[in-house]
C-alpha cells in the first residue's frame, strides 16, 4: 500500500456479508430475475454451473441501492475510497466506459473546452458527444521505431492550458494501454493553479494503488477524478469498475447526477460483490502478489530476449523515449526481423497455440502479467514464440519501414457531426469530407477518425493497410467499404 490505512476496518466486506446473509434466507422469490433463482435450466448450464442462477437476485431489501447507496453500497464504497486515498468512490457496472462518461457529463457542458490526448478511448468521444463539449486535442508522441502512442510531455501540456486557459478541464490518460506513465503530479498541479479540473482515464492502472513499486496513482497526484478498470487488473469481474473522486473543484452532487443518468437501475449484485471482495484482496494481498506479477514479468522479458525476431521493450526504453514512469507488468515485445507483423503473430498464437494475448499492433504484442498470471503461463508462450521463430525469422532481412500515423483536424464538435444530417461515401471517394462517425481498431479502442474530423489521405492509407491486414475494424458499415460523413454543417445544438 501507497499509504496508511485501518486494516481493522479493511478487513470487513460490508456488500459480500449481506449478499451471503440474503442468501442463507432462503427466500421465496416474487419478483426479478425471471428464472427465480435458478428455476429454470437453459443452455448456460452446459457451460456455467447451476449455482450462478441461484446466486443471481435484483435489490431486495438489505442489498441497498447503488443509485442512491445508504447502507452495505455507501459502507463498502467508504472503504474502497480510504482504501485508494480518495474522498469518495462509486461501484461502475459498467466498466471504465461509464466512469468516463459521468466524469465528463458531471463536470462539461455544450461548448465547454476541454484539453485532452488525441489517442483516447472511444468512450471519451462519446461523452464529448453527450455533454457536447468542444475537445482541444494534444498530440502525444509517437515512437518512430514501433508506432506506439506513448505520452505527452509536460511542456506540451503547459503550452496548451496557457493557450486555452477558458478550458473547464483536461483529460489524462495515466497509464497508456502500453504501461506508458506522465508526469502526472506535475501537471495535476498546473492546471489546478489555473483552476482547471483534472481527469484521469487509469483504467489501465488499478493495481497501481496497491504496489509501492509501480507509479504514482491519480489520487496521490492531487487529480479530482479518475476511472479505473478494477476488473483489468485488480480481480473482480469484467465489467465491474471503480469512480473516484478528490476535489474542491467537482460539485459531487453533479457527480451523483451524472452518475444517476447513465446507470442502470438494475446493476448485477455479482458484480458489485466482486468489487467488494477485490478491495479487501488488494489490501491485504495486493503488495505480494503484484510482485509476483511483476518478477513474472521480468523473467518473460529475459527469456524472450533470447529468441531471434522478438526483444521487449522495458522499463528504460519507455524512459528513454519520453516517459516518466512505467508499469512493469506490461509485456510489451516488438517484432524484429520476422516474415510477419503483429497483427499476423498474434492469430498463430491464438489459433494454433491458444495462447490469447491482449492485443497487436503492427510492430508489437502486448501481454499482461496480472495478479492471476502464473509461471506455467510464461513456458507456454516463451516455446510458443520459438517455434514461430523457427518458422519465421529471416537472418540479416530489413526492418519493415514504418509509417506513423497522424491523427486528423476537428472542424465541428462531435455531437454537432454526430446528429448532423448524413451523407453514405465511398471510403476511397471520401477524401475531405468530414466523418460523422467513429473509426477504429479493437482492441484497443482509439478511433483512426471522430465525428467533426476532416478525413484525409493520411486516414485513408492507414485504413487501406488495415484492411489489407484483414484487421478487425469497427466502423457503421461493414469493412469500412463507405463512410458515414456530414452532408450539412450545423454547430448550433
Amino acid at each position: 500500500m501507497k499509504h496508511d490505512i485501518d486494516l481493522k476496518k479493511q478487513s470487513k466486506t460490508p456488500y459480500l456479508d449481506n449478499y451471503q446473509k440474503y442468501l442463507d434466507g432462503k427466500y421465496t422469490a416474487f419478483d426479478v430475475p425471471g428464472h427465480h433463482q435458478g428455476g429454470i435450466i437453459t443452455p448456460f448450464d452446459k457451460v456455467f454451473t447451476h449455482i450462478i442462477y441461484e446466486k443471481d437476485i435484483n435489490c431486495p431489501e438489505g442489498m441497498d441501492n447503488l443509485l442512491h447507496p445508504h447502507e452495505c453500497i455507501k459502507e463498502a464504497q467508504e472503504l474502497y475510497a480510504l482504501a485508494t486515498n480518495a474522498q469518495y468512490a462509486k461501484f461502475l457496472v459498467n466498466g471504465s466506459t461509464s466512469g468516463i462518461l459521468v466524469m465528463l457529463l458531471s463536470v462539461l457542458k455544450a461548448h465547454d473546452k476541454i484539453i485532452l490526448p488525441r489517442n483516447v478511448h472511444k468512450s471519451v468521444i462519446n461523452g464529448l458527444i453527450l455533454s457536447g463539449a468542444f475537445p482541444i486535442f494534444v498530440m502525444p508522441e509517437i515512437d518512430k521505431e514501433t508506432e506506439i502512442v506513448n505520452q505527452i510531455s509536460f511542456e506540451k501540456w503547459k503550452e496548451t492550458i496557457d493557450n486555452n486557459l477558458d478550458a473547464k478541464a483536461i483529460f489524462i490518460i495515466n497509464p497508456t494501454y502500453f504501461g506508458a506513465t506522465a508526469d502526472l503530479k506535475k501537471i495535476v498541479e498546473y492546471a489546478h493553479e489555473k483552476n482547471i479540473i483534472v481527469l484521469v482515464d487509469e483504467a489501465h492502472g488499478s493495481h497501481f494503488y496497491f504496489n509501492s513499486t509501480l507509479p504514482i496513482t491519480a489520487m496521490d497526484a492531487n487529480a479530482d477524478m479518475a476511472t479505473l478498470s478494477i476488473h483489468k487488473t485488480g480481480g473482480s469481474l469484467t465489467q465491474s469498475s471503480l469512480l473516484l473522486i478528490k476535489s474542491t473543484l467537482v460539485d459531487i452532487e453533479d457527480v451523483n447526477n451524472a452518475f444517476n443518468l447513465i446507470t442502470t437501475t438494475s446493476p448485477s449484485n455479482i458484480l458489485l460483490a466482486s468489487l467488494d471482495a477485490s478491495r479487501k484482496f488488494l489490501v491485504f494481498k495486493g503488495e505480494k502478489e503484484i510482485k509476483k506479477a511483476i518478477d513474472l514479468c521480468a523473467k518473460a522479458k529475459d527469456l524472450i530476449n533470447k529468441i531471434d525476431g522478438f526483444r521487449v521493450l522495458d522499463k528504460e526504453y519507455f524512459l528513454s523515449h519520453g516517459c516518466s514512469d512505467y508499469d512493469t507488468t506490461k509485456l510489451v515485445i516488438r517484432i524484429e526481423k520476422l516474415a510477419l507483423n503483429g497483427f499476423q503473430v498474434y492469430k498463430i498464437l491464438q489459433k494454433q497455440y491458444h495462447i490469447q494475448i491482449e492485443l497487436a499492433e503492427t510492430n508489437v504484442l502486448l501481454c499482461l502479467f496480472t495478479i492471476g498470471s502464473k509461471e506455467e503461463d510464461i513456458k507456454v508462450l516463451v516455446n510458443a514464440l520459438k517455434e514461430i521463430s523457427k518458422v519465421y525469422y529471416k537472418e540479416g532481412k530489413r526492418e519493415r519501414k514504418l509509417q506513423p500515423f497522424n491523427f486528423s483536424k476537428s472542424v465541428l464538435r462531435p455531437r454537432s457531426a454526430y446528429q448532423g444530417k448524413e451523407v453514405k461515401v465511398k471510403l476511397e471517394e471520401s477524401l475531405g469530407y468530414i466523418s460523422k462517425e467513429m473509426i477504429m481498431i479493437y482492441p484497443p479502442g482509439i478511433p483512426l477518425i471522430i465525428p467533426g474530423e476532416i478525413i484525409t489521405k493520411e486516414i485513408l492509407k492507414q485504413l487501406d493497410i488495415y484492411r489489407k491486414k484483414k484487421v478487425n475494424i469497427i466502423s457503421k458499415y461493414t469493412n469500412c467499404d463507405f463512410v458515414s460523413c456530414v452532408a450539412e454543417k450545423d454547430d448550433e445544438n
